[in-house]
């Protein structure tokens, strides 16, 4: 019973530092960064503002949202980069999705060659896009 309420006073005393820090922890099923929350759904992950009980976005990608969740937290409006980010990222990664089909069922081998190509370049992009986000997650 003592250790329980020492578990619960610890944990508040954690929460309570964390809120004051744009560090992102896990709260039941949310991620919390402050006075935002994110949550997943099943069209992807919204991004809510406590403060201001509104929904700010809705996206795809989880590191997305915890950019644009992590920025607003430090007082920063980089929300339609960072959803422009989203967006050349989630072209990419769609474009990687149909050069694999493609590779699995084209019998052509030079029309292999060049899918593999594509995907290649897909993947490189989708990871520089990737790297630019975190810089929005990391700085």
């Amino acid at each position: 019973m003592i250790t329980e309420k020492l578990a619960a006073d610890l944990e508040e005393i954690v929460n309570k530092g964390l809120e004051e820090f744009a560090i992102p922890f896990v709260k039941g099923n949310s991620i919390r960064i402050k006075h935002i929350i994110i949550r997943k759904s099943p069209k992807g992950y919204l991004i809510y503002n406590m403060k201001d009980n509104c929904q700010i976005a809705r996206v795809f990608f989880k590191s997305t949202a915890i950019a644009i969740a992590k920025n607003i937290a430090q007082g920063k409006n980089y929300t339609d980069k960072i959803l422009n980010l989203e967006e050349k990222m989630s072209k990419h990664y769609n474009d990687a999705l149909f050069f694999k089909h493609s590779m699995r069922t084209s019998k052509d081998p030079v029309r292999t060659e060049i899918i593999e190509t594509r995907l290649d370049i897909a993947l490189a992009e989708s990871e520089r896009v990737r790297n630019v986000l975190d810089r929005y997650i990391f700085s």
